[in-house]
């Protein structure tokens, strides 16, 4: 699943990230990442955040990888990891291409669980607006973080839909609570978010421990 490879991407990730300031500017600043080619998404999102060069250069490179007999490898897949200026937490990009290399869906990680979260100070928290005006760019030049947390209180939460999974059971017992909505309008893409739980021991979430959450968001 796609929550699984941003997961997995995130845990792996290396803190190599280019020490360089990125500049603040806005939505309306930039083309964003829908619907433009990969290297302008790159550029303007290497404006904005700081990256890790290294690791950006090498998916990049295998973007369109073909076998011996043509068919594609790396499935037109560019993985960004960066940083926002004056934070260390780690995002990690999903860069989804067509064949002629625009990008036809974004998506990123997000620091927190926004089902959780109530005021603007907690929607700060999880990075969500800094993210989101990156990946869309002047398509929604006018976008404010409240306009963008109003839309996930009022129109995102109520069609949550949450599907749970008890692999095992007993004391090492595996249990997993999948949050999700998609096709959401919202500046002319669909916005779909995201929200995996797992937790070891009772099936009972409010008993269970080592638990671990991931969010993420997708546009397209």
């Amino acid at each position: 699943m796609r929550w699984l490879r941003l997961c997995g991407l995130l845990a792996g990730l290396l803190v190599c990230i280019r020490p360089t300031p990125a500049i603040a500017l806005g939505p309306g600043d930039g083309p964003g990442c829908l619907g433009v080619m990969a290297g302008e998404c790159v550029r303007w999102l290497r404006a904005t955040m700081n990256l890790d060069e290294n690791f950006l250069a090498a998916s990049l490179a295998r973007r369109h990888q073909v076998d011996v007999n043509g068919r594609p490898l790396g499935g037109g897949l560019v993985t960004i990891n960066g940083t926002l200026p004056g934070r260390v937490d780690q995002f990690v990009i999903l860069l989804h291409l067509r064949p002629d290399d625009t990008v036809r869906k974004v998506e990123s990680n997000l620091l927190i669980n926004l089902i959780d979260a109530r005021t603007e100070a907690v929607y700060d928290q999880s990075g969500f607006y800094e993210i989101v005006w990156r990946l869309l760019g002047r398509r929604c030049a006018g976008m404010t973080k409240l306009d963008l947390y109003r839309f996930f209180e009022n129109i995102a939460k109520p069609r949550i839909r949450q599907e749970r999974r008890d692999f095992s059971g007993g004391l090492f017992g595996l249990h997993r609570l999948v949050s999700q909505a998609g096709g959401m309008p919202y500046c002319g893409v669909g916005f779909g978010y995201t929200n995996l739980t797992e937790w070891r021991g009772s099936a009972e979430m409010a008993a269970g421990r080592n638990f671990k959450e991931f969010s993420s968001i997708e546009l397209q």
